[in-house]
């Protein structure tokens, strides 16, 4: 299941508001009194909406609870723990998280999910940056699934950067043209799924912040290259659904560029939909624009 989470600001109440989903994958509305009734609690008693909420928080009231959590019972939960930590984005947090990745041993590279494999991608973006993230990613000596992970991280509820979107960028046209050694070897649903966690990074970015329309002119061509050659292959339509809500946010040149494969009636369903809304924000930047 692929998790967006949502922040909202109701004007009328001085509290925020967070939105995730619960153990059974049925999206509910975290408050900021909840949270403050949460944090009374220990964290290995936490539900994970809680988990997730104190990270889209970014407030570092909750980083205690948060370390807690790391011991939670549920995998997922400790799962989203380190994201959740990774969000709040306090360097402090790195030599805790260094703790409990030693406590699991190699080994663990092999699960299906390795909790080593995500702890250690969370520290290296925590510690590093972005472009410790892409030295990683491109140069790192480190096993494929920490290098994996290194997208996934922005599954979390991080602010992100202009670098973080140009490294999201280079790693999905890494993926794309399958120009690393290791991507060569993914498994296929590994392959679509970690490509759909960097688009909706992209997407994230897009609803946000205006990051997307300050990219220079090598990004947006990377982009609509990256862009329109998963619009052209076989992979999940989510996939197509996304590029298709995002492309909104680019310079309607590149926009157009990029959604080509799918335009002329091409496509039908969700992605025609986005496609169509999206289309008609375009076309209103271009009038404004002349």
């Amino acid at each position: 299941m692929i998790l967006i989470i949502l922040r909202s600001h109701d004007e009328l109440e001085v509290s925020m508001e967070y939105n995730a989903y619960n153990e059974n994958n049925v999206r509910v509305t975290v408050s900021d009194e909840q949270l403050n009734e949460a944090f009374r609690q220990h964290g290995e008693e936490l539900p994970i909406e809680i988990v997730i909420a104190m990270g889209a928080s970014h407030n570092k009231m909750f980083i205690p609870r948060l370390y807690e959590a790391l011991f939670h019972r549920t995998q997922r939960i400790r799962i989203k723990a380190m994201h959740s930590l990774l969000s709040i984005n306090n360097i402090e947090s790195v030599s805790i998280l260094r703790e409990k990745e030693k406590m699991i041993s190699e080994d663990d590279f092999n699960a299906s999910i390795s909790e080593k494999a995500i702890l250690q991608s969370v520290i290296i973006r925590l510690e590093h940056g972005p472009s410790g993230a892409e030295e990683a990613f491109f140069k790192g000596d480190i096993h494929p699934s920490v290098k994996l992970n290194l997208l996934y991280n922005y599954s979390s509820n991080m602010v992100l950067t202009l670098e973080d979107v140009r490294f999201i960028i280079n790693a999905l046209e890494a993926y794309v043209h399958k120009s690393e050694a290791w991507i060569q070897k993914m498994k296929k649903n590994d392959y679509e799924d970690v490509i759909i966690k960097g688009l909706e990074a992209l997407w994230s970015a897009s609803e946000e912040s205006s990051l997307l329309s300050l990219l220079n002119t090598e990004f947006n061509e990377k982009l609509v290259e990256i862009g329109s050659q998963i619009l052209k292959i076989k992979i999940d339509s989510y996939a197509k659904e996304v590029i298709a809500i995002f492309a909104k946010a680019l310079p309607p040149k590149y926009a157009y560029s990029m959604l080509e494969p799918i335009m002329n009636g091409r496509v039908k369903g969700d992605i025609r939909t986005e496609l169509e809304r999206s289309l008609l924000i375009l076309r209103q930047k271009e009038k404004e624009e002349e």
